[in-house]
């Protein structure tokens, strides 16, 4: 089929289908990104996998950036980059070294906190109003958080401390970045992420170093492929299509870790892991569920957002 045919039938789609597309494009590259950084975070520092992932990142949107110029670049916006920047730094950082210490299911489970995470910023960042349902739904997730880090599950607890605190710190970043693409497209958000997070990452990435070998520097790379393009599919489908209906979706993610750790790491989730992720899942569905019921009485979905 000519590529214009296809052009014209996915514009046809409709706003969310393009959306959860995007979105289910962007789990499938988070998903094989953790596994890259499960295996070099064995031998190498946290710092220094960030640091490359962004480097990579940057060479590969230089044509880009190039193409756009200082004026296709310009932002009013450079504190709030800013700031979503450096609470991405944390959360990637965090979350990457609890990747290096926990199974990539239990990983993948604690990242599902998030939308419980965003439920309580709402409240004491934007003064929204949450009902009872709603928190007995907070309550309930976290609950799941606990059947993972009881005593019989044999979690560390302190990588689980550090995923959960990197899950709230990019909770920040993400509640940031709903903002900036109601003003700028998704492209040149990207671009900005990725500078701005190179530049803070570099110091600690520089300090780390340790010279990769030649059969793992494609490693490297693709960590910076994945990630990037990741990055990319995550601002596209976010948007098009309201946060509510893509969380809905995001099971995928735990299932694509559970068969990948399985597979390739031989790790066997436990049933507190398991009854762990059915409560967490739960929760995050429902309010995933309830914040589109909200949007909906609110008015119409934003859609076609700039992108």
């Amino acid at each position: 089929m000519p590529f214009p045919a296809l052009a014209a039938r996915w514009s046809g789609l409709a706003p969310t289908s393009r959306g959860l597309a995007w979105f289910l494009l962007d789990q499938v590259l988070l998903v094989s990104t953790f596994v890259l950084i499960k295996w070099l975070g064995a031998h190498y520092s946290v710092f220094q996998i960030v640091f490359l992932r962004l480097a990579v990142g940057l060479v590969v949107l230089a044509p880009k950036i190039a193409a756009l110029g200082p004026a296709g670049l310009r932002t009013r916006r450079f504190g709030e980059h800013m700031w979503r920047n450096v609470c991405s730094i944390v959360g990637m950082t965090c979350s990457y070294l609890a990747l290096t210490r926990l199974p990539l299911a239990e990983a993948t489970i604690v990242s599902f906190t998030g939308p419980m995470i965003m439920t309580v910023l709402a409240v004491l960042l934007l003064g929204e109003k949450v009902r009872w349902r709603r928190w007995s739904a907070v309550l309930v997730g976290f609950s799941g958080v606990l059947l993972i880090a009881q005593p019989g599950a044999g979690t560390p607890l302190d990588a689980l401390a550090i995923a959960l605190f990197g899950t709230f710190v990019t909770c920040l970043s993400v509640a940031t970045a709903k903002n900036l693409l109601r003003h700028e497209p998704a492209m040149q958000v990207t671009i900005w992420y990725t500078m701005l997070s190179l530049l803070l990452a570099a110091p600690l990435g520089i300090w780390s170093w340790q010279w990769p070998t030649a059969a793992e520097w494609p490693l490297f790379v693709g960590i910076g492929l994945l990630a990037t393009a990741g990055h990319y599919c995550f601002l596209r489908a976010y948007a098009e299509a309201e946060a509510g209906y893509l969380a809905g979706f995001g099971y995928v993610r735990l299932l694509f870790a559970i068969a990948i750790g399985y597979f390739v790491f031989g790790e066997v989730p436990t049933q507190w892991a398991l009854a762990g992720a059915a409560v967490i899942l739960s929760s995050a569905v429902y309010i995933g569920w309830r914040e589109a019921q909200l949007h909906r009485k609110a008015g119409p979905s934003r859609g076609g957002a700039p992108r």
